[in-house]
């Protein structure tokens, strides 16, 4: 009876602490479900504080960062885009993790220095009984601090092969810098660009209003001298009305494209500047072979593949060197108390240990056979990847060159129409002035004019952005001396 007391009194202690226990884990529920909803407030008051400093440069309370006036060339646009672009200045920063991955590759080959550190409390020291005396073996207080030294010394080449790889890894992450610093260059080009386009495409339609304005004073003149009717007064005013429309759209698709610009630059959306370049025609021979080395031997994506590929293959040797035997000197020195020698010496001393160590695999239940075919499917697939690179840029460059010589077709076909077309408007309108003509060959011969105008802006806006289409392909447009046709 007394043993089933015991058993019952043990069993309702034990059932005590499970109250106890749901109410920690509640409490550690509970805690997390706080925990989360304070970190979306401090999300929330940090957005709202955003917010406050938009909101308060917006009103000209303080001064915009990275605001910017005056007049830009394109060289310009692109070093302030190199110095405040969130893409180059992210980017920048896997430079310094590639220079962490080489550090840590280069450990596996230096040496290793452990220190520790041990205190330890008998509750009853070990002793001998000699002559009916009690003689303590050692000591209640035990400490001892020890320092092991380890040098790696064969690892069946997987040291080196770490090495190197890392050193590809900071070449990929050097070249993945400069990809990103081209695909910036390319994208304030192409945007300065398409802002000149939307400028001229501007100021066609403000000469349209214009001319269509001009056009309603003569209707309204011959209206009175009672050689035009009331109609076409009104027909006049509504082409007026139209072009208006329109100018209107090209003045917001400029201010759109100029806050593209801006972000590209880095710059505030408060900025004013002006765009001192041109949509000029720059004719230029290119060659599809020289355009094809150049990119084969400078294009980043290229270049990127190519270390791909030769990292798999470092990697394969890593991955090998798990079969073979693994070797390492160790060095270690004790400090304790007691003495390490002698454990019935209360008193500090110290020890030393040196020797060597070697494992070797004998079965892993396969696994560095399973990592080994991964290895040799990596490597093949990068290789392939690499010949499909290859492929893509030079589809790439062939259909850059090809858009070359369209644009410069589109160019040369326009040069002289633009001309046509203003001798044509001159000659319809002197003839409208002598009743010759009508208002609806005046309207046509205005058209053919404006249209030949956009059409030309158009093309050197295309034969400019097919260069620029080129430069990338090869991998030519570097921040310093590597940009052409600026």
């Amino acid at each position: 009876m007394k043993q089933t007391g015991t058993n019952d009194h043990v069993f309702r202690a034990d059932n005590a602490w499970r109250p106890a226990l749901y109410a920690v884990l509640v409490l550690v529920f509970l805690s997390g479900c706080a925990s989360k909803e304070h970190f979306y407030n401090d999300i929330r008051r940090d957005r709202a504080i955003s917010y406050q400093r938009w909101s308060s440069q917006r009103a000209g309370n303080s001064q915009s960062p990275g605001l910017i006036t005056g007049k830009l060339s394109p060289d310009e646009c692109i070093e302030i885009a190199l110095a405040r672009n969130k893409r180059i200045k992210a980017v920048l920063f896997d430079k310094e993790n590639a220079r962490g991955v080489v550090t840590e590759s280069l450990s596996e080959a230096l040496p290793k220095i452990d220190v520790t550190g041990d205190y330890t409390r008998l509750d009853e020291t070990p002793s001998v009984n000699f002559g009916g005396t009690s003689i303590p073996l050692g000591s209640a207080n035990n400490y001892a601090l020890t320092a092991r030294l380890t040098q790696p010394l064969f690892r069946g080449g997987s040291i080196s092969a770490g090495i190197r790889a890392a050193k590809l890894y900071a070449c990929m992450t050097d070249e993945n810098i400069r990809a990103v610093v081209q695909s910036v260059i390319f994208d304030v080009r192409k945007t300065y660009y398409d802002v000149l386009l939307a400028r001229e495409l501007l100021e066609v339609g403000e000469e349209a209003v214009a001319l269509s304005r001009r056009h309603v004073t003569a209707v309204q003149n011959r209206r009175q001298q009672g050689v035009a009717s009331d109609y076409d007064v009104l027909r006049a005013k509504v082409e007026v009305s139209n072009y208006e429309a329109e100018m209107i759209q090209a003045r917001n698709r400029l201010h759109l494209l100029k806050t593209s610009l801006y972000k590209l630059m880095g710059a505030s959306q408060e900025s004013r500047i002006e765009l001192t370049g041109e949509l000029r025609y720059e004719p230029l021979e290119t060659s599809i072979e020289e355009a094809v080395q150049k990119a084969f031997a400078d294009r980043p994506e290229l270049l990127q593949a190519e270390l791909q590929h030769r990292l798999y293959r470092e990697k394969l040797i890593a991955t090998k060197a798990k079969r073979w035997p693994q070797l390492d000197l160790f060095f270690e020195e004790n400090y304790a108390r007691p003495d390490p020698h002698d454990s019935t010496r209360p008193s500090w001393d110290d020890s030393w240990t040196a020797g060597a160590t070697m494992s070797f695999p004998l079965f892993d239940g396969l696994s560095t056979r399973g990592k080994i075919r991964q290895a040799k499917a990596d490597l093949a697939k990068s290789r392939v990847e690499l010949a499909d690179s290859e492929e893509a840029v030079l589809l790439e460059v062939t259909q850059a060159a090809l858009n070359i010589r369209d644009a410069e077709s589109f160019v040369q076909s326009q040069q002289a129409n633009v001309d046509r077309a203003a001798q044509g408007l001159k000659l319809v309108q002197a003839g409208y002035r002598e009743g010759v003509n009508t208002d609806l060959e005046v309207r046509d011969a205005r058209q053919a004019l404006l249209r030949a105008k956009a059409l030309y802006h158009q093309a050197a806006h295309q034969h400019k952005v097919a260069v620029l289409g080129l430069e990338k392909a090869t991998g030519s447009l570097e921040p310093t001396g590597g940009t052409t046709n600026k």
